[in-house]
């Protein structure tokens, strides 16, 4: 599914303006969901909820490394952090 358009929408576009799901990053990221949850629970990862799904924004999940903090840098630019 990550690599197939979706209504003319690429995972390019979706990484750049979009959200992924967390089956989707961790497709991505080659990673459990347990890791990224994990993640999720110590704020190393920014998720949104729609209702009950949970979602992940594009330049997030680009920028995403596993284990690490993210942090917003400048003017809106996410950078790794190294914790």
């Amino acid at each position: 599914m990550l690599h197939r358009e979706m209504c003319g929408i690429t995972l390019e576009d979706r990484l750049a303006f979009g959200f992924l799901t967390v089956d989707e990053l961790s497709a991505l990221k080659c990673i459990g969901i347990t890791a990224i949850y994990a993640d999720i629970k110590k704020g190393n990862l920014v998720v949104e909820k729609f209702g009950k799904a949970t979602r992940v924004a594009g330049p997030i999940a680009r920028a995403y490394r596993p284990g690490r903090p993210l942090a917003l840098q400048g003017e809106g630019r996410l950078e790794q952090g190294a914790a």
